[in-house]
């Protein structure tokens, strides 16, 4: 079966109209996803890959706008760390969780831990943006992406149909995991880059 080709404009349109609906009405999205069955490698393309990029983007210009000398050096070494502690941090995110509930009697094929994990980081991708951009808005950003835990409360009640403590319990962890962990990736980064200084 092969894959057609789509533009990058139906790709953005597409990704636009995804993240839209998951913020507007969650709990319809989330079924028309978890129905989907897409590989990892195609949510990573059409929808992580885009995100992430348009994040690091946003870091690296912000980067040299808000600093009066244009130091393109530490703007790309901030814009790498950004995409490599995103990009990691999904990962990670996903395999700890693929580790995490069977402790928690949770029994969930990977591909939808995946696509919990994947689709519930968008709304930091963006607002990371925004306020990688205009600074002042960080605050704004952080609070906003509260919303993230929302995303996986309404992903876990449409996946498992169980207790409610279940719930509570993988939307805690997958909540904590998918918004921390980049950024203790990324603190990482900075820690081990001025070590080597």
């Amino acid at each position: 079966m092969s894959k057609e080709a789509i533009s990058l404009s139906v790709l953005y349109k597409n990704l636009i109209g995804r993240l839209k609906e998951l913020i507007i009405n969650p709990r319809k999205e989330w079924e028309m996803i978890f129905n989907e069955r897409k590989s990892i490698n195609e949510i990573l393309a059409q929808f992580n890959f885009p995100l992430i990029g348009l994040y690091t983007s946003a870091v690296f210009v912000g980067y040299l706008i808000s600093h009066q000398e244009l130091d393109f050096e530490s703007a790309l070494k901030e814009a790498v760390f950004t995409f490599s502690s995103y990009f990691f941090g999904l990962y990670l995110c996903y395999y700890l969780l693929v580790k995490l509930l069977p402790v928690v009697k949770i029994d969930l094929e990977k591909a939808a831990v995946f696509q919990l994990v994947a689709y519930s980081s968008g709304v930091m991708y963006l607002t990371g943006s925004v306020a990688a951009l205009v600074p002042e808005t960080i605050v704004i950003a952080s609070i906003i992406n509260l919303y993230v835990i929302y995303l996986v409360w309404v992903s876990v009640s449409v996946l498992i149909n169980t207790a409610k403590e279940q719930r509570i319990w993988m939307t805690f962890i997958a909540g904590v995991l998918i918004l921390f962990l980049p950024t203790l990736i990324h603190r990482l980064f900075v820690y081990i880059s001025n070590l080597t200084l």
